[in-house]
């Protein structure tokens, strides 16, 4: 096979793991920030973590708050829901962002595949 095909096969492969590399650890990322709270399923997001911050902040032990699937949840210890979702959210994006970094650097298809 001529020298410049090799090459451009070897960098399309290159491409296709980074890509798929990059698709699997969003994939992670998404579901280390889903937190589980009395039967409901609720995403870390910031938007979340900022609602329920306020809750707590304006003196609420309880309230109810809607999960990712639409349904009304009763949450009885707000203050122990927010630190929950607070250490999801800071847990997902410390490895989302070491193991992107990581894949940043790799330069061939044996490192980009390393987990």
């Amino acid at each position: 096979m001529d020298e410049r095909l090799e090459k451009a096969l070897a960098f399309s492969k290159y491409r296709v793991t980074i890509e798929n590399r990059r698709k699997a650890l969003k994939r992670r990322f998404e579901t280390m920030l889903v937190v589980h709270n009395n039967n409901g399923m609720f995403c870390a997001d910031p938007a979340t973590i900022a609602f329920v911050k306020t809750l707590v902040d304006a003196g609420h032990a309880d309230a109810i708050v809607i999960d990712t699937k639409s349904v009304p949840i009763q949450i009885d210890a707000l203050k122990a829901f927010y630190e929950e979702l607070e250490n999801a959210y800071f847990e997902a994006t410390n490895e989302y962002s070491t193991e992107m970094k990581k894949l940043a650097t790799a330069r061939d298809v044996k490192k980009a595949m390393e987990w």
